[in-house]
Order: C-alpha cells, then structure tokens, then sequence
C-alpha cells in the first residue's frame, strides 16, 4: 500500500525544509566571513576576515538561541563529575557573548615548547653502567 499523495508531498516538503536550514547553518558557520560587530567582540584587526573564535562563538549562539535546558546537563555529564551543568551554561553563554572563548591555537602552540636553559652543567651528563 502507498501512503496518498498529500501525505508524501508534505513529507518531502518537511524534509526538504529541514536540509535547507542545516545548510543555510553550516554555510554561516564556515562560510560567511565576520561581521564588523562579530570582529569588534572578538577583538580583530578590522581587516580580518574569519578571526579566532568566530566559529567557536557562532556555534555557541546556536545552541543559546536553539538548544533545550537539557543540553547543558549532557554537555556537563560529558565532560565529567567534576563539571557542574551550571557552569556549562555559564561558559556556553560567555562564548555566544564573545567574552570566553577556548584557549588560541598559537598560545597552544608556544605552551608546548620547552624554554631554552641556560643552565651548565659540569662534568658527565649522562650515567654510565659499571
């Protein structure tokens, strides 16, 4: 038996909605380049197109502006015991306001590095078996 016809073209119309939203999302997401505001927030050189954080900050005002009360307790029970859902919301809220976003890739980069010593050190460096 095939479902009326009415039926169907609601359906595919339903769905066809849907995947015009995700890529109309997706499209803000890694495609459209900053805002003057959005460079302001983040703290950009004016010329900068996509600055660090923007994705990080557009996905957090996403989930403010879409995402149920609920999902901030499962990003809490992700992340751990030691992280309450409350300060999930608060640090998700900081992020879509641009005030808190996660650590840049090149402080990462230069936190990873050991600093140079000078230090000396007399005599044998390593230890010899006997």
């Amino acid at each position: 038996m095939q479902m009326p016809f009415t039926l169907r073209l609601a359906y595919h119309s339903f769905r066809a909605g849907i995947q015009a939203v995700l890529i109309a999302v997706i499209a803000w997401l890694f495609l459209i380049p900053a805002t003057p505001q959005e460079r302001d927030t983040l703290g950009a050189l004016p010329g900068a197109q996509y600055p660090d954080g923007l994705r990080e900050m557009r996905t957090a005002q996403i989930i403010v502006a879409v995402g149920p009360p609920q999902i901030y307790g499962l990003i809490a029970w992700m992340a751990g015991p030691q992280v309450p859902a409350i300060a999930v919301r608060y640090a998700i809220n900081e992020m879509a306001q641009g005030r808190f976003l996660p650590i840049q890739r090149d402080q990462q980069a230069s936190d990873a590095q050991e600093p140079y010593s000078t230090r000396t050190i007399g005599g044998a460096r390593f230890i010899t078996p006997d």
